[in-house]
């Protein structure tokens, strides 16, 4: 297939069982992994590991989006991730003027990437981690799959802010999966996925 696809899901901790849409993701990781596509796959929570590092201790949600914001230009398709909690995800957000640092626990301090409302051209401040994604990809006008975390195409999970994306960009969506064929979770769309993104 030869396309680069970058999967945007919540994400937490590796081998952390709370991560609501885990599942997904590591099953699209074994597809990859098990050479049954010839797509690259990245990951959010590829991003993450990359830039919250020991030897990064400052590092700010900011540097998480821009660092996404690199991934999904690389990408030709955005594979958004639906869970029954995803329209309420609020990680990432930020004033724009004070946050702690990513992940860290550590307290408020002045934001080092300081943008006024003016400045936030891209309103990435205000925004989520998904909803930053997702964005970028629909301003982009990267083609986007939604895959449900579920056997069935589950409307209602769908943000608010996902469908007026689709009224204010122009970008392609490629189909919306549920991405289980059975509810013990031991089979897949992989047929489904691969044949949109061929």
């Amino acid at each position: 297939m030869g396309k680069n696809v970058f999967v945007s899901a919540d994400w937490k901790d590796h081998g952390n069982p709370e991560s609501d849409d885990k599942d997904v993701v590591d099953r699209i990781r074994k597809w990859s992994d098990d050479l049954r596509y010839s797509t690259e796959f990245r990951y959010t929570d590829d991003v993450k590991d990359s830039v919250l590092k020991p030897s990064n201790p400052d590092c700010r949600r900011c540097d998480i989006k821009g660092e996404c914001g690199d991934q999904i230009d690389w990408s030709s398709v955005v594979i958004f991730v639906v869970g029954d909690k995803v329209a309420s995800k609020t990680a990432g957000e930020c004033n724009g003027v004070s946050c702690s640092p990513a992940y860290s626990g550590l307290g408020t301090e002045r934001c080092k990437y300081y943008k006024s409302p003016a400045e936030d051209v891209d309103g990435g401040n205000g925004m989520s981690y998904l909803k930053f994604e997702i964005t970028k990809a629909a301003r982009e006008g990267k083609s986007i799959l939604l895959v449900f975390n579920s056997v069935n195409k589950m409307e209602s999970w769908i943000p608010s802010w996902y469908n007026t994306l689709c009224k204010d960009y122009i970008f392609t969506e490629l189909g919306r999966v549920p991405f289980w064929n059975e509810v013990k979770g031991t089979k897949d769309c992989y047929y489904d996925i691969k044949g949109y993104l061929m």
